[in-house]
């Protein structure tokens, strides 16, 4: 009888507070301003995902007019290894001149990591552009790492990173899809949909793809049948709860495509059909993920759906509290 009466005291509570958050939506949704990067940094590896990375730039430069520093890393690439080339590494000022208003930096470090780090502490910059896996073919390795050179900057970068996976994936043929993918609430999302705005190209299709992961869903049901064991809870449930809890966004990403002319879907979804697409899809797609630092599952995410995709990710992280602040 007691645990009935606190059952309804706890139905109570969850209702009220729907309806509190119902409320709190109640008005017009604000519209997004587009988020663009004007100054960037190119990271060089000598891998084959150099080529990919320079047209990002130049696209970049083209479409709004960046500057692009370029930090040349290639000497951490490994002379053991099968993606080594016997030719000689071309010229840091030729690979320069392939990109307008461009021009190299120099940083300091022991590891690659450590110098796009200080680079991003030295120069004031609103993008980095960084390969994956670092100093290794994608050909080759697949979707079995994205390497210690993105983990780590995963970790500790406070700069959107634009990701370079599949050499057939450019930015400029990419921005034509873009997917905004979130796995849980954070409080970037909104910062992570204005670069989805900012890079969309004409006539883009924008999507909020809200990702339910079975993990996650084990999870919450095991949570509900602890407290009642006759308790139910479905992954329809789970995903309409989603879809509710990002109301707002949905509303200001729709409300921003439709005043930009773009095409726009809430597309809640499962974590196994969810973005990005099989490595034997060519369709060609941006993906954009928010990141808070601080959060292992929205890491464990991010770093997930990096490693399966061929696609291009850009990588929108919430402040990364600095060792000397």
């Amino acid at each position: 009888m007691a645990f009935d009466s606190n059952r309804q005291s706890l139905d109570r509570d969850v209702d009220e507070s729907m309806r509190m958050f119902e409320r709190s939506q109640v008005g017009p949704a604000p519209e997004i301003t587009p988020v663009r990067p004007a100054r960037i940094l190119l990271a060089l590896d000598g891998s084959p995902q150099d080529a990919t990375s320079i047209a990002a730039a130049q696209y970049l430069r083209e479409q709004v007019n960046v500057e692009t520093l370029i930090l040349d890393l290639r000497e951490f690439l490994r002379s053991d290894t099968a993606d080594s080339s016997a030719d000689p590494l071309v010229p840091i000022d030729e690979l320069v001149k392939q990109i307008s208003g461009a021009r190299p930096i120099q940083s300091t470090g022991d590891e690659p990591y450590e110098r796009i780090l200080q680079a991003t502490k030295d120069h004031q910059l609103d993008m980095l552009i960084v390969p994956s896996p670092f100093g290794r073919s994608f050909d080759k390795i697949g979707v079995d790492s994205i390497g210690t050179v993105l983990d780590v900057l995963l970790a500790r970068c406070s700069v959107p990173t634009l990701v370079i996976r599949r050499d057939d994936q450019r930015l400029d043929e990419c921005v034509g899809r873009i997917a905004l993918v979130v796995g849980s609430e954070c409080d970037i999302e909104s910062r992570a949909a204005a670069w989805c705005f900012g890079l969309a190209g004409p006539s883009a299709q924008v999507t909020l793809n809200l990702v339910l992961e079975k993990e996650q869903f084990e999870n919450l049901r095991s949570i509900i049948q602890a407290m009642d064991p006759e308790g139910t809870l479905s992954e329809q449930q789970v995903s309409d709860a989603l879809a509710k809890s990002h109301h707002a966004l949905h509303g200001s990403m729709l409300k921003t495509a439709t005043a930009r002319k773009l095409a726009y879907r809430l597309v809640p979804q499962a974590g196994e059909v969810a973005p990005p697409n099989p490595l034997n899809d060519n369709v060609k797609q941006l993906l954009v993920m928010p990141l808070e630092v601080d959060d292992r599952f929205g890491q464990g995410f991010a770093q997930d759906r990096i490693r399966r995709s061929p696609h291009p990710v850009l990588v929108v992280p919430s402040h990364v509290v600095d060792d000397d602040e």
